[in-house]
């Protein structure tokens, strides 16, 4: 099964022996929209098995086994299945046990996963099968065609959309007909003033519904867009010019464009909206203090030797949102993009603000990429395809080609991604160092006039920077440099820092000058 494509229609074979929750389990399956389940339910053990032996196996099932089963339990049914199929087997345990009983219960007996009973629900299943499908899947892979982590979360990302898209849809269908009735009651009740202003309460209360509505069409990619060809640069300067009362006085708002004039097909009101909710999140990242946020745009060709990560071959306009926050931490970063999911208090947001930028970027045909380091900042990365180029053609590695060679200790993630990108396009060869180890097995570096690059936020920098400072004194002519939000204690005079925000100008202006 591909890990980009989720089946139209996964088999469920139940094992419940209770007549009501079984027919519980079906109603609730029967409110998911996407993917189409098809239940087979078997009341006890010796029933479900003989089925099996049978008819044999069904492509991408999934086993749920109560817990209980009158004379047998689910654990010992899950190994007579085993033994019967002879092959995996993806499996739920549901049991009325409390979460954490359940959550060991489950793990150790081999199951793929666990549904509470008391919390049964349509979400809470479909989250249930969507989780080991995307496991199964991985599992499945060979390691030499296995996906990365990015492409595994679009994959979940596509999933979600056409969930939330078949709820939008029918939701939308049912806001039109409140708004119908409601008009015709503002017309039948002219004459009552307090009926007519319960109405109008009403409507507004609609109007914000269907708002709410309109994010998870556009998350969901079935809302049109009205797309013309255009500069970004000039959206994004005149959203800026108009939209100044959005910036608090105490955030310092820097827009730095390449003006190279390339055109992207866009729609400019939902640029403009996805503008607005990503500069709400940078402002309220810096909750009450003073903060920057930096705004670049720039050209970038990816081919497949010196691309971005994610990215297929071809010229992207590059809009990069930059802030000083706090933060994500990183427990959420696998849901920022969710619809509904919000870190805010309830009633605070909708929670819908970040995946209408998701699915305005991939309608689009673009991508989108963000890192955060909690206490320094978070970046945002939209990469537009350039349909018009209005400049010669860039690409990467024609630049001059420069004597010294860059050793980079990172992080991995869309900012280092950006970073070696940038730092080949001024000309350098960059080696990536993921681990001290690798850096300190290879003697290349100290024959060379090298420069050691890493960042403060990276597990292990307080250690590179030590065996930085030893390399430079057997080898003055090493250049030490590192990225941080704040000065190091440690600093040592032969460094140099980029402070947080990382700009392109100051990457240009070092980096070409060596």
């Amino acid at each position: 099964m591909s890990v980009d494509r989720i089946p139209e229609e996964i088999s469920i074979f139940l094992v419940e022996d209770d007549e009501e929750d079984a027919i519980l389990f079906r109603e609730y399956l029967s409110e998911i929209p996407f993917p189409k389940f098809v239940l087979q339910r078997y009341k006890d053990g010796p029933s479900a098995l003989d089925a099996l032996r049978s008819s044999g196996p069904v492509k991408n099932q999934i086993y749920v086994l109560d817990h209980f089963l009158g004379s047998q339990n689910g654990i010992d049914l899950l190994n007579d299945i085993r033994s019967v199929i002879d092959g995996p087997v993806s499996a739920i345990l549901v049991s009325g046990l409390s979460k954490e009983e359940l959550e060991i219960l489950a793990k150790k007996s081999g199951f793929a996963g666990y549904l509470e009973k008391r919390n049964l629900a349509a979400g809470s299943l479909s989250e249930e099968f969507l989780n080991i499908l995307f496991r199964t899947q991985r599992k499945d892979i060979s390691p030499e065609r296995k996906v990365s982590e990015e492409n595994a979360r679009v994959a979940r990302m596509e999933t979600i959309a056409q969930f939330g898209g078949g709820i939008a849809h029918d939701f939308n269908n049912i806001l039109n007909i409140i708004i119908a009735n409601l008009d015709l009651l503002e017309i039948q009740c002219k004459e009552q003033p307090e009926i007519i202003n319960r109405i109008r309460s009403a409507q507004n209360a609609v109007m914000r519904a269907a708002d709410v509505n309109k994010k998870l069409l556009n998350f969901s990619r079935k809302q049109s867009l009205r797309q013309e060809l255009t500069d970004p640069n000039e959206l994004i300067r005149e959203f800026l010019k108009k939209s100044q009362e959005l910036f608090p006085t105490r955030i310092r708002v820097t827009f730095d464009p390449e003006e190279r004039g390339d055109r992207c097909l866009i729609d400019s009101s939902e640029f403009a909206s996805s503008l607005t909710q990503l500069f709400q999140n940078a402002i309220e990242a810096n909750e009450d203090k003073e903060g920057e946020i930096l705004v670049e745009t720039i050209r970038v060709v990816s081919n497949f030797q010196k691309g971005i990560p994610g990215l297929e071959d071809g010229n992207f306009f590059l809009l990069k949102i930059t802030d000083t926050g706090i933060g994500i931490q990183a427990e959420n970063w696998e849901k920022i993009f969710d619809p509904f999911y919000s870190t805010k208090p309830k009633g605070k947001s909708s929670g819908l603000g970040l995946s209408m930028v998701y699915g305005f970027v991939k309608r689009s045909k673009g991508h989108i990429f963000f890192q955060s380091n909690p206490g320094i900042g978070t970046e945002f990365y939209l990469y537009f395809p350039i349909l018009e180029l209005k400049s010669d053609r860039l690409i990467p590695g024609n630049a001059k080609k420069q004597s010294r060679e860059i050793f980079y200790f990172h992080t991995e993630g869309p900012f280092a991604d950006w970073i070696i990108y940038f730092l080949r396009s001024l000309g350098y060869a960059v080696h990536k160092v993921p681990d001290l180890k690798d850096l300190g097995t290879n003697p290349e570096f100290l024959k060379k006039d090298s420069c050691l690059i890493s960042e403060t936020w990276k597990p292990g920098f307080a250690q590179w920077f030590e065996f930085a400072i030893t390399a430079k004194r057997d080898r003055s002519q090493i250049e030490i440099y590192y990225f941080s939000s704040q000065d190091w204690p440690n600093n040592f005079e032969n460094s140099f820092q980029f402070r947080w925000p990382i700009t392109r100008k100051s990457l240009e202006n070092h980096f070409a000058k060596l």
